[in-house]
């Protein structure tokens, strides 16, 4: 296991159900593209920031991101410095950008969507050029990657290029029911956190354009655009350049040389424009890069549908002991027969040589619904 699946592995135990969060943030940070992330408060969306930035050691010290709750009356000192009065005197207009945004590497901007004009036009130039204009000097920024979070999806056209500029996009909710116990007894783990140094990091950077991208695959994103196209999911022309980094640094993370049809599958969370295409473009992505696993995820989507019906059987407050014992035995039963269906999957998968760990992941947790319902008949 390399530094990175470790990092990744280390991070996915301390945060819980965040598994795609972890892995499209690490995409992000390898591909030194962007990020937004959409869920109500609470949901550790900036702690997990934090602990992945902290995770990048520079000598002596781990890194600290740049953190800043944005509202309409922020202003641009507050972001990019305030401006030097000694530079004033001088008939200079400049700020002072120690520890403020243009000389961050990471960055999570907190309701990022609530930027003013005043800070707007800045925020573009230096997500996308990496740059920041201090008075008449255009100075190159060291920004890796930054986190943009919101409670809800952009208003107004006049936010459009800011949302453009986040190559990647995923959503948080609240812990499901199922693992709401877990949550509560969630301690912190005892083993020291794995980290990773910024000059690893930057060889990693480095190493992110070496990455093949065969002919089948630029085959299959062709097909994809045609596919996406018919049902009225349109991506820039920009934005499908941006896949392919995206593309070459999932592979690194899963420690390949070459990109692979697995790696189609982060591409779910780079080309939708609203929460209902997303769904849509897992579906398309799933088919092209692994068709079992795209079955499996059916699957596992009808699993998680019987759980919460059968749970909130269990919750309705007409319904007899008797009745809520039958549900809980028809979810049963009904989740044995999707685990079944999951499992003959892992054995065709294991038939035709093919990896797998994802279908094994999700055969778990449907056989850890389905033990849940069965207690409620025991």
């Amino acid at each position: 296991m390399t530094t990175l699946q470790r990092l990744e592995a280390d991070l996915a135990a301390r945060f819980l159900e965040r598994d795609d969060a972890v892995r499209t943030l690490l995409v992000a940070v390898l591909a030194q593209q962007h990020v937004a992330v959409l869920g109500p408060p609470g949901t550790a969306k900036s702690l997990l920031v934090e602990r992945l930035a902290a995770r990048i050691t520079t000598p002596g010290s781990p890194t600290q991101p740049f953190v800043w709750l944005l509202t309409r009356f922020t202003t641009p000192d507050e972001l990019f410095g305030p401006i030097s009065v000694v530079g004033l005197k001088r008939d200079e207009y400049r700020r002072i950008t120690r520890h403020k945004l243009p000389e961050a590497r990471f960055a999570f901007l907190d309701e990022i969507f609530k930027a003013n004009s005043a800070i707007l036009n800045a925020l573009l130039a230096l997500l996308n050029e990496r740059v920041f204009d201090n008075g008449p000097t255009r100075l190159p920024v060291p920004l890796v990657t930054c986190v943009g979070a919101a409670n809800e999806l952009p208003q107004g056209d006049e936010l459009a290029a800011l949302w453009d500029r986040f190559a990647l996009r995923f959503m948080v909710g609240y812990v499901s029911e199922a693992a709401f116990p877990r949550l509560l007894r969630l301690a912190a783990l005892a083993t020291p956190p794995v980290t990773i140094s910024a000059t690893a990091l930057t060889s990693l950077h480095q190493a992110v354009p070496q990455v093949a991208i065969p002919d089948p695959i630029i085959a299959a994103l062709a097909q994809l655009r045609t596919e996406l196209a018919g049902k009225h999911i349109v991506a820039s022309d920009r934005r499908w350049r941006q896949s392919l980094d995206l593309l070459r640094a999932h592979a690194l993370l899963e420690g390949r040389g070459q990109v692979e049809e697995d790696d189609l599958t982060i591409l779910r969370e780079a080309l939708w424009q609203t929460p209902e295409q997303r769904s849509e473009i897992g579906r398309h992505v799933a088919r092209l890069a692994h068709p079992l696993i795209a079955r499996a995820v059916e699957l596992s989507d009808q699993a998680l549908s019987i759980h919460e019906a059968t749970m909130a059987a269990q919750r309705e407050p007409h319904q007899d002991d008797q009745a809520k014992m039958q549900a809980a035995v028809e979810g049963a039963t009904r989740l044995k027969t999707v685990a079944t269906q999951l499992n003959r999957l892992v054995e065709q998968a294991q038939s035709q040589g093919q990896k797998t760990d994802r279908l094994m992941r999700m055969h778990t947790q449907v056989q850890t619904l389905r033990q849940q319902i069965a207690e409620l008949v025991l």
